[in-house]
């Protein structure tokens, strides 16, 4: 049974009233921008990740894109990070092309001696018109693989608890 008196009456409007001025105060700050002023995180570390990329390159400069987003993901502690490159871009590393494109193959050759395990995708490496020899390794240590196709990889290491997140410059 709910009793309503006339000071729980008079409490309620206080309240329902005061709602608008407190959100108008909040808002008064930041003018039209709704919600006020985002909460910053941006230097917010965080360790032990386990990502799988799948970077869909279309071309040399999503795969330059590639490589930075791949250097940020690797900047959090612990992180450990499979990179697995399909589509026309993966004649960016072709050895033939290796000139053409040097700048963005030794961003990933560094990425590579930092300990990201690259794969080419095997259906877009046969695609190109290419084999497997005619790709670039990055590194003696921890050299590139091409693999029998990017999707069945990525449920491997999906399933190995990899996390999955997909990468595609969105060329104009």
């Amino acid at each position: 049974m709910c009793f309503i008196t006339k000071k729980r009456i008079f409490m309620l409007a206080i309240a329902l009233t005061a709602l608008p001025a407190a959100s108008a105060i909040a808002g008064e700050d930041d003018g039209f921008a709704p919600g006020g002023t985002a909460i910053d995180h941006h230097t917010e570390q965080f360790t032990n990740l386990k990502i799988v990329m799948d970077l869909k390159a279309e071309s040399p400069a999503s795969t330059g894109f590639g490589a930075t987003v791949a250097a940020r993901i690797l900047s959090h502690p612990g992180t450990q990070l499979i990179v697995i490159i399909e589509g026309p871009g993966i004649t960016t590393f072709a050895k033939k092309n290796y000139l053409d494109h040097q700048g963005i193959v030794d961003n990933w050759v560094e990425l590579a001696q930092k300990g990201v395990h690259i794969e080419y995708c095997g259906n877009s490496v046969r695609g190109a018109g290419l084999k497997p020899a005619d790709m670039i390794g990055l590194s003696e240590k921890n050299p590139a693989t091409v693999n029998s196709g990017a999707f069945p990889s990525l449920a491997h290491y999906e399933s190995l608890g990899y996390n999955p997140i997909v990468t595609t410059l969105l060329e104009k």
